[in-house]
């Protein structure tokens, strides 16, 4: 098949993105504003990724009152101040989006975040004219739907997801095609200990994505 038929679509948070950076901060900050404390820094690390829904369950349980309202306006004001200020990729993330260019792949982005906030973070972390999709999260707020939306849309004869969460692994199955798994990022390790294909740094997702598509009848 040729390269170009070929799209490999990647999380943001923990796969692209280096957003502890930022993020501890921001949750923090604003959770204290709201009177909730108590949560360790690797609670918040382990948030990273998760539908925003989840985290506001994960704070205030089943809680709706003006308290979540006022964290949600919080933590995105936090969030975007932060990321703005301090965000950073891993570490060879250009270096392999450079040789997948190289070889004729299409690049994608199938994240959690809104369409608006992956604009900002993708130029903040210079990466942004690397990918040719940009898929942010949907009205069913889940990742495997809208890397079912992005399939749909663009209609790969191969596609590969990358990522280092059970979502991203989960949104791949859902949708019947490969997965990386991304130790390097914010899963626990039980989160992608069944992989078939994972990486323990950005590099060696190159020759990774070659093998998957090799072992596929390979790119021309």
């Amino acid at each position: 098949m040729e390269s170009s038929k070929v799209i490999v679509i990647f999380d943001v948070d923990g796969t692209i993105n280096q957003t502890e950076v930022y993020a501890v901060k921001a949750y923090r900050k604003a959770l204290e504003e709201v009177g909730k404390t108590g949560f360790s820094d690797k609670e918040f690390i382990e948030r990273i990724g998760a539908p925003f829904e989840q985290d506001v369950r994960y704070f205030f349980g089943e809680n709706q009152s003006e308290q979540v309202e006022i964290f949600k306006t919080l933590i995105q004001k936090y969030w975007i101040d932060g990321m703005k200020e301090s965000a950073k990729t891993f570490e060879g993330i250009h270096q392999m989006l450079e040789e997948l260019k190289e070889k004729g792949y299409k690049l994608a982005i199938c994240s959690n975040a809104s369409k608006w906030e992956l604009d900002v973070i993708l130029r903040k972390l210079e990466v942004n004219d690397y990918f040719d999709v940009i898929q942010g999260v949907t009205e069913k707020n889940n990742k495997k739907y809208s890397l079912e939306e992005l399939l749909l849309r663009e209609k790969p004869e191969l596609a590969v997801m990358v990522g280092d969460r059970s979502y991203d692994k989960e949104a791949a199955r859902y949708n019947q095609i490969p997965f990386v798994g991304c130790k390097y990022g914010y899963g626990k390790p039980e989160e992608l200990s069944d992989c078939k294909y994972s990486v323990e740094t950005a590099l060696e997702l190159s020759r990774i994505i070659d093998e998957i598509i090799s072992a596929r009848g390979g790119a021309d």
